[in-house]
């Protein structure tokens, strides 16, 4: 029946027309209003974010592992992880909760979580002290409705916080920065490091990207001749113009421009001397480029009043040759693992309140969150190839000083989340089977706009109001249920809990 439109689809795709309009509450009202007139506390309390967005679709199920689901080493005979059969070892479902098995480089096991159903991928062992330390949340089964298997289009849901609405330009951290009220008035808002500004943070006012510090004296002078590329800049900034189309962004560009030409000239910001505690290694080793990109985003968090900063990292499309406790997928979570375990070290040791805070420190493990995206996850069942195929759900890591660390939605508490008995909103907070799904498709249980709506709220100090601009979907709870989740009902094929409290 192809036609027929229910009141669920109508409502749906009456909010996506609405939105465009929606969301430029904040963008035509004079810079030196914005502040006065915002509502929450986004940008004034300290608080702060790093994104890491794992492009390619991030296989969850090879990075937190439902290793004690009966269907798994079927499901993945060739790529799967296996238990520790060493008696000597803790025991992986003892039930006892709380701690991973705290294992070293080399460990080709499943590590396990504790909660007597999920493991950890080895090459993530560096997450085990986070994680034991109670900063790291492990959210498994995390999508959007109606995923779609593009990469392409995903991804632009995931940032743009809409998903369907191809037109919408703007990311849900843009409009995080837009309703802090700040914009016009600092230098630096959010601030990408990598290639291209990802839509995350890109809007009609002007944030920053760069590619690396080290390339970021645009002008190539120094001394003298860059004073009077400089002076001739801000005389250019303060010139009037006539009130004519893009006249605004165009003048809001010159100016972020300019005031951020001098920022990374500071000395700090060529500093590497950061080093693991425990190693006494390098936290950011030169030799990936990950690692100096997340060097660079904690320095600007740091050191600056920036609010978000983030990276990205490409590669997770694993189609052919993904391999298990090695190989090229076990690869790419090894330097996921260490650049979370990297920032946490950074904080507690040079950040604000540290062990050894770095000169101006302004920022300290309680202030930041670390959240990882991923456009969608994989198959769970192998392919032919020795890979996996794109899917639904996945798993969001989100790490930092205030976070309520555990694994969330993968364990044995209930095998099955469609038919669950007596479900009420919240139930499969720590529940839920990783193969209770139809073909080969690991459902959604969590909604990736919960977790970053629980961010932008509960840790950034947006307002709920803000956070219905922000995410409108938050305004329409029944369409999509982020707050409180919803049962099994007519038109949602997939119960989902809504937000996890994890902040």
């Amino acid at each position: 029946m192809p036609n027929v439109i229910t009141r669920r689809s109508f409502l749906s795709a009456s909010s996506r027309a609405t939105v465009l309009a929606a969301l430029a509450s904040l963008t035509s009202i004079p810079p030196f209003l914005r502040r006065a007139l915002a509502e929450g506390a986004v940008g004034m309390n300290n608080k702060k974010v790093i994104f890491m967005f794992l492009r390619g679709g991030n296989d969850g199920i090879n990075n937190v592992v439902p290793i004690n689901d009966p269907a798994y080493a079927t499901a993945r005979p060739s790529i799967g992880l296996t238990k520790d059969p060493d008696p000597n070892v803790l025991p992986l479902y003892d039930g006892s909760g709380g701690q991973a098995l705290a294992v070293g480089a080399g460990y080709a096991f499943g590590i396990p979580l504790g909660n007597g159903f999920a493991a950890l991928h080895p090459a993530l062992y560096n997450l085990v002290p986070v994680f034991n330390d109670g900063d790291l949340a492990l959210i498994h089964r995390v999508a959007y409705p109606r995923q779609s298997r593009s990469h392409f289009d995903s991804e632009k849901y995931w940032e743009n916080g809409v998903p369907y609405a191809n037109a919408l330009r703007e990311g849900i951290f843009y409009r995080t920065m837009m309703e802090s009220g700040l914009a016009g008035s600092r230098a630096l808002l959010a601030v990408s490091v990598q290639s291209n500004m990802p839509l995350l943070i890109r809007g009609e006012f002007p944030m920053t990207n760069l590619s690396s510090l080290n390339r970021y004296n645009v002008l190539g002078v120094y001394g003298t001749d860059r004073s009077k590329h400089t002076n001739a800049l801000a005389q250019v900034s303060g010139t009037l113009f006539p009130a004519k189309d893009n006249r605004t962004l165009v003048y809001g560009l010159n100016k972020q421009f300019n005031e951020t030409l001098n920022i990374f000239t500071d000395p700090v910001f060529s500093n590497n001397n950061y080093f693991d505690p425990v190693s006494t290694q390098p936290l950011f080793p030169t030799n990936e480029q990950l690692y100096t990109r997340l060097k660079t985003a904690a320095q600007i968090l740091n050191h600056t009043n920036a609010i978000v900063t983030g990276t990205e990292m490409g590669g997770f499309d694993t189609h052919t040759n993904q391999g298990g406790a090695t190989g090229s997928h076990a690869n790419l979570l090894r330097r996921v693992g260490w650049g979370i375990y990297a920032l946490q070290q950074y904080f507690k040791r040079y950040g604000k309140g540290g062990t050894e805070p770095a000169p101006g420190a302004q920022t300290s493990w309680d202030d930041v969150v670390v959240v990882t995206l991923s456009e969608f996850g994989r198959t769970s069942v192998e392919n032919e190839s020795d890979g996996t195929d794109h899917a639904e759900a996945s798993v969001m890591y989100v790490a930092g000083g205030a976070v309520k660390g555990g694994v969330y939605c993968c364990d044995p508490n209930a095998n099955s989340v469609t038919g669950v008995p007596n479900w009420t909103p919240g139930a499969l907070a720590e529940g839920g089977s990783m193969f209770g799904a139809s073909q080969r498709y690991l459902k959604r249980t969590v909604d990736f706009r919960s977790v970053l709506g629980e961010i932008i709220r509960d840790h950034l100090g947006a307002t709920q109001s803000q956070l219905e601009r922000i995410i409108p979907a938050y305004a329409s709870e029944e369409i999509d249920y982020l707050r409180y989740g919803v049962s099994t009902v007519s038109g949602v094929s997939t119960p989902i809990v809504g937000e996890l409290g994890i902040i």
